[in-house]
């Protein structure tokens, strides 16, 4: 049986619908279901999909969500209960923006020079942003009761520590104990934003403050294919648009990560938005009013991507596999 990993990056609002619109594609034109993935990592936003898949909601439910349709009987009991509704989220005051900067942490001077090659000046200033002030703790509740202490198999949440950036992989065997609710909060506090998570008397904050996709997580797991969906990122990073650097930056991370996937002898298959997706999300990651035109846009795209059968042989064998079994 193939064995596939998928990896679910960063995005907000809109990139959750990036996700719901690629999986239904994958669902329908596949037959691949990817809440069979071997091992499924989110990162900010992609924390909150996989988590849906791992609780049992299908892609067809995650599509029918960004849509606003009704959903199954089962995706309901799931979404009805844990998802809270992301238009309440509020806004921070414009003073906000100017408060001042923290200095650097000994953490982050220490692993510097522990590691100069390895400094990132992005994630440094990360580090160094004022903590955010909207509470998130709240809207993990409803998850925390249906779940406790129970961590799904398989699922790798990625965060950040403030003090200095390094990447932190929750339910991964080896890293810090944490609860599943307050994993996906750590990855999705938004520096400067939402404030950071405490876990064990460490601050963490989003895991795409390291990367956007983390997809080299799984670089040690015995994998054939591994399917990153990568709304922050670009097929064609566009170069002079407002958020053109941003999505550049992103791709030449997932390149590198992918390149250390492949060296490894595992198939890499990146799907990440075209012209149409990118016009659909637009510049604003938390605009809950873009989720149906950004899942209906990455569902054709990644269509698109399937007829013409770039690298997805594996899925379809994965598929394959698990019908016949």
């Amino acid at each position: 049986m193939t064995r596939v990993g998928l990896v679910l990056g960063a995005g907000g609002v809109v990139g959750q619908a990036y996700h719901a619109g690629v999986l239904a594609a994958l669902d329908r034109e596949l037959g691949w279901d990817p809440r069979s993935a071997d091992v499924i990592v989110g990162s900010s936003a992609g924390s909150i999909t996989g988590t849906l898949l791992r609780l049992g909601v299908t892609a067809a439910d995650l599509r029918a969500l960004a849509n606003g349709s009704p959903l199954s009987d089962q995706g309901a009991s799931v979404v009805d209960r844990i998802l809270p509704d992301p238009s309440d989220l509020p806004s921070p005051p414009p003073r906000d923006w100017l408060r001042p900067w923290r200095p650097p942490s000994g953490a982050l001077l220490a692993r510097i020079a522990r590691r100069p090659w390895s400094f990132r000046p992005d994630v440094a200033a990360m580090t160094m942003l004022p903590a955010g002030r909207i509470d998130l703790t709240d809207r993990a509740a409803p998850l925390h009761q249906m779940v406790r202490d129970r961590w799904p198999e398989d699922l790798w949440i990625c965060a950040a520590r403030r003090t200095d950036g390094a990447r932190v992989v929750f339910g991964r065997p080896g890293s810090p104990p944490a609860s599943l609710a307050a994993a996906v909060l750590a990855s999705c506090a938004i520096p400067a934003y939402f404030a950071p998570v405490t876990i064990g008397g460490v601050e963490y904050f989003d895991g795409g403050v390291h990367s956007a996709t983390n997809a080299d997580v799984v670089r040690n797991r015995p994998l054939d294919v591994v399917v990153v969906v990568a709304p922050m990122s670009a097929t064609r990073p566009p170069i002079g648009a407002p958020d053109g650097l941003l999505r550049w930056a992103a791709h030449r991370r997932l390149d590198r990560e992918a390149r250390r996937l492949e060296r490894g002898g595992t198939m890499v298959v990146r799907i990440e938005p075209g012209p149409a997706s990118m016009d659909a999300m637009g510049l604003r990651p938390l605009d809950d009013d873009r989720s149906y035109r950004v899942a209906a846009t990455a569902e054709q795209e990644a269509t698109h991507l399937v007829l013409q059968g770039r690298a997805l042989d594996g899925l379809r064998a994965s598929a394959g596999s698990a019908r016949r079994s």
